[in-house]
């Protein structure tokens, strides 16, 4: 790796803990979508079952998908004072750029709704927040910042929280960090694991500034 290191984050799941708000949305509207409702003690087990299968076991169909995602969204808009961040990251992030490391947001959530929600809980400024509007496949958009950073691909870190994230990486050529607080949590990243699985924002902390000092 370069001098230059440069994390980018995955933000719902990995900063912004709407995971509760997310099923607290989708249990009160299940019947509307021809679904079945989610409890928590279901969570490991839908998991370790991945998305096609979770779904299936929801009955959720593939057709009504976009639907959902889309009212999700429109309801979280208008209920993000709910939404936390998770333990440590505000500081871990601004420890991270006192050491000297670039750091962005790569989202498929919406861009304004993301900034709010940063100001509102004094997180430090990014180099770069980049939404793009994709259910799948972060790797085009982990390509374009890139190609606009001018970054070497050795010297980029992604830090997300699904088998998704893992698979965009792996195509971009990025190494990528996975956090076992997110969506997928520990059991769904264990048939795509990341390049090093974080528990806390200490660990994710300590990993990349190991990885910074390295290159040094």
């Amino acid at each position: 790796m370069g001098k230059n290191l440069t994390v980018i984050f995955d933000f719902d799941g990995t900063l912004a803990n709407t995971m509760d708000l997310v099923m607290s949305i989708y249990n009160e509207h299940a019947e509307s979508f021809g679904s079945l409702t989610v409890d928590k003690s279901e969570l490991t087990e839908l998991r370790r079952l991945g998305y096609k299968k979770a779904m299936k076991a929801k009955k959720i169909r593939w057709s009504m998908l976009p639907r959902m995602v889309l009212f999700l969204s429109k309801e979280m808009k208008l209920r993000m004072d709910e939404v936390p961040p998770y333990p440590g990251v505000v500081e871990m992030l601004k420890k991270l750029q006192e050491k000297g490391v670039s750091i962005g947001v790569l989202t498929s959530n919406n861009a304004q709704l993301v900034q709010d929600f940063f100001k509102s809980n004094n997180f430090p400024l990014f180099d770069f927040i980049v939404s793009e509007k994709t259910l799948f496949g972060k790797e085009k958009a982990l390509k374009k910042i890139m190609k606009r950073h001018d970054l070497n691909k050795d010297d980029v870190i992604y830090v997300g929280d699904e088998p998704r994230d893992v698979v965009s990486c792996n195509k971009a050529g990025v190494k990528i960090y996975g956090v076992a607080w997110g969506f997928a949590g520990e059991e769904g990243l264990e048939a795509t694991p990341p390049d090093k699985l974080v528990y806390s924002s200490d660990e994710l902390f300590k990993e990349i500034l190991s990885q910074y000092n390295q290159s040094r």
